[in-house]
């Protein structure tokens, strides 16, 4: 007797649905980390990072990438700061600017997670992606130019 195993049922992100109705996609931000005389350091959020840029900064090895630079506190984890020292800025800014041009002018789409017979799947927007990555970009070169360190929540 043979058992057929039936395949998951494929969840895909929906770009015009808010990011809170949407179980199983992350989302996050990135911000400048600036000195404080108070509380030794302040960081802000400056760049929103939605699932749709998030799920892709991961699945195009873009994290990965990034985490063997030096961080001041840990790496870049799902729900976890993570802060990126100066002297390590140019070499993300580099990092970014590669993924903009390995990933311009393409259609991704990737399964991004499996739970409970449940495939998550998301199409990227890639145009989408490319604004959020200028604006990563943009964070890191001005925090590189100002001597700060940048946090990532992903």
């Amino acid at each position: 007797m043979s058992h057929a195993r039936s395949r998951p049922t494929a969840i895909y992100y929906d770009h015009s649905a808010s990011d809170s109705e949407q179980v199983g996609f992350r989302s996050g931000d990135a911000g400048f980390v600036m000195p404080d005389a108070a509380w030794g350091f302040v960081t802000n959020s400056v760049v929103a990072i939605g699932p749709n840029a998030l799920h892709a900064l991961e699945q195009h090895g873009v994290v990965d990438a990034l985490n063997a630079l030096e961080f001041q506190t840990g790496s870049i984890a799902p729900g976890r700061d993570a802060v990126l020292r100066p002297a390590a800025l140019d070499a993300a800014a580099h990092i970014l600017y590669e993924a903009d041009r390995k990933t311009y002018g393409r259609t991704w789409e990737f399964v991004i997670g499996r739970r409970d017979g449940w495939e998550y799947r998301i199409v990227i927007d890639n145009r989408g992606y490319q604004r959020t990555l200028s604006q990563l970009q943009f964070l890191v070169t001005s925090a590189s130019r100002q001597g700060f360190a940048v946090r990532f929540r992903l």
